[in-house]
């Protein structure tokens, strides 16, 4: 699956992980599951605010045994991001 096609934001894009875990072997292996499905490795952060995401960001979550990508579609003015869930990965 090629996630780059979700990653809309040109002029900024963050690929934020939130990996709910201090696990770093899970963090590497996430991102190096996210880099095989077309993400720049680069661009992969673990932040969990999700306040700093922009419309065509994406947002990545770990639901064990699962990554969860999130496409933001929308920035309210109140600061609620709103995501649509576009990928499931197996970690």
């Amino acid at each position: 699956m090629d996630l780059s096609s979700h990653l809309t934001n040109r002029a900024n894009p963050k690929v934020f992980l939130a990996p709910n875990t201090s696990d770093q072997e899970i963090v590497e292996k996430a991102k190096q599951r996210l880099a095989e499905n077309g993400l720049d490795a680069g661009l992969v952060q673990v932040n969990y605010d999700m306040q700093q995401l922009d419309p065509g960001d994406l947002y990545v979550s770990y639901d064990p045994p699962d990554l969860v990508v999130r496409a933001v579609y929308e920035k309210k003015p109140s600061g609620i991001v709103k995501m649509k869930s576009v990928a499931m990965i197996k970690l």
